[in-house]
């Protein structure tokens, strides 16, 4: 396994790339770091952008090894921090924008090294409530105003070298279960995941722009660019999430790529038949389970000859654990008993990953036997900033990781997800399942979520009108499955999720007094 040197990594690669990427990054927003032109950005002015940061840093106080908490808002703003601070050895602590401060300050309490702060000027009043003792406050404009050119020295071309175990950057958990867990990332396991996913996208052969909406503070997002910066590909870099601005940003750039948060893909289905996705060969859908109906209907708005859906069974401890390859529909449909048997994710990645099934005393289980899932990567995290002795009560024999994940695999090595552990059903073999065969059933539907309560499998369905599903259509779309109270209605507004999308099952029982 080779390891990285800082000219592999994100401040070193912007540079390179910007000598041979002719093609200007397109954006959807302004940035305070660098300026955007007609919605344009020459890469080269991403890689100054990050130099002059790595500049203000130095001069600001800050130094290799210490840690520093960035809490801002725009993705490009959030590109040249990471890429600026990390070339000064600094490391990174990024906060979603999207995360309550309430939130923030409570994944940040138990915290026992210094933290620095970097914020947004319009986020200044959490200063109380994010700074820790011990550390500085720096707020993004005035750090980005100067450019301290006297610090450039110690800048090197590349940046600071450090150890490949040392730490890079860190990125949040999803938070869907409680406090969002602070995920350390080292030089090296930043880097395996990187090159795991360029060797993905470098078969797909894309030529095109790579066009993403997905929250900028998370290591997918991150290693992502990095994969694009390696293959000297142009990325669309959106911030918007709305369909409508979405469109037109699609149908000016043309992407040959697409990704998103699973959910947002869901809101974009409406966009199928518009067109503006007639340029897209590879949608890719991970962060959470992508409904077959969503895929499906992504992939008829494209008119490409043999366009592909790559959903990305992934945690941000791990990178990439497994995929498959999704084509227009086609072919014999799978029967529901098998639907129901669980979400197909695929198999592990040859030479990345590797997939185990365990009890719960963590004994291996054969085929089509459901169990923790377990995984070992070569993206391997290095711990939990604040909760470091979850670390090791998720470790198992040595390197590997217990995902927190229920599932099972055939005897070729398919894993089918269940559920997560702690929202296992007794009622049903698998609630992700039974989610995609009444999503298929009921296109009406943007969103089902199967509680248990009671006793009873309950769904709470949010309808793309806002009109609840009459009594006979749901009684069509329930035949044969397990036996399901009457649904719940909801607004698609009203279900709480975490930045990337996924809905806060927890939460939401407890908003419905479950």
């Amino acid at each position: 396994m080779r390891f990285p040197r800082s000219s592999d990594l994100l401040f070193g690669q912007l540079d390179s790339a910007a000598a041979e990427v002719t093609l200007p990054w397109g954006t959807d927003h302004e940035s305070v770091a660098v300026t955007v032109k007609d919605g344009g950005l020459p890469l080269s002015e991403l890689a100054q952008a990050s130099r002059r940061l790595a500049r203000s840093a130095v001069a600001a106080g800050l130094k290799e090894g210490d840690w520093c908490v960035v809490r801002l808002d725009q993705p490009l703003d959030i590109v040249v921090a990471v890429a600026g601070l990390t070339a000064v050895g600094v490391v990174p602590v990024l906060l979603s924008a999207k995360l309550d401060v309430a939130s923030a300050a409570a994944a940040l309490a138990p915290v026992t090294v210094p933290l620095h702060l970097l914020i947004a000027q319009r986020r200044t009043a959490e200063i109380p409530r994010l700074a820790l003792a011990g550390g500085m406050s720096l707020v993004w404009e005035d750090v980005v105003s100067e450019p301290h050119a006297d610090a450039g020295d110690q800048v090197p071309p590349h940046g600071i070298e450090r150890p490949a175990d040392a730490p890079y950057l860190v990125t949040h958990t999803s938070g869907t279960t409680g406090v969002p867990k602070l995920a350390v990332h080292t030089r090296n396991s930043f880097y395996q995941q990187s090159v795991v996913q360029a060797r993905m996208l470098r078969t797909v052969r894309l030529r095109g722009y790579l066009a993403a909406a997905i929250s900028p503070v998370h290591v997918r997002t991150l290693s992502g660019l990095l994969s694009a910066l390696r293959l000297r590909l142009s990325v669309l870099l959106l911030a918007s999430e709305e369909p409508d601005a979405v469109a037109e940003q699609l149908e000016r750039w043309r992407p040959h790529y697409l990704e998103t948060h699973p959910n947002t893909f869901v809101r974009w289905e409406e966009l199928a038949d518009t067109g503006v996705l007639s340029s897209v060969r590879l949608f890719l859908g991970t962060f959470d389970a992508m409904h077959p109906p969503t895929m499906e209907r992504l992939l008829a708005g494209s008119r490409r000859r043999m366009p592909l859906f790559a959903e990305v069974y992934a945690q941000s401890e791990l990178g990439p654990v497994a995929f498959r390859m999704k084509w227009r529909r086609g072919g014999r449909r799978e029967s529901v008993a098998s639907e129901l048997a669980g979400h197909r994710v695929g198999r592990a990645l040859p030479g990345y990953s590797r997939i185990r099934i365990v009890d719960e005393a963590g004994n291996p289980l054969g085929a089509q036997q459901s169990g923790r899932i377990q995984v070992r990567s070569k993206g391997f995290f290095a711990g939990y900033l604040n909760f470091p002795e979850k670390f090791e009560e998720n470790r198992a024999d040595g390197d590997w990781w217990d995902s927190g994940d229920w599932g099972a695999k055939s005897r070729f090595g398919n894993l089918r997800l269940l559920d997560r552990q702690v929202e296992r059903l007794d009622g049903a073999a698998s609630g992700i399942a039974l989610e995609d065969v009444l999503l298929g059933r009921l296109p009406e539907a943007a969103e089902i979520v199967v509680l248990e309560a009671h006793g009873a499998l309950v769904p709470v369905v949010a309808t793309r009108t806002g009109i609840a599903v009459s009594s006979g259509r749901w009684a069509e779309a329930v035949d044969g499955l397990p036996e399901l109270a009457s649904p719940r209605h909801t607004s698609w507004s009203a279900l709480p999720r975490t930045a990337t999308g996924k809905v806060r099952r927890e939460l939401l029982r407890q908003q419905l007094g479950f």
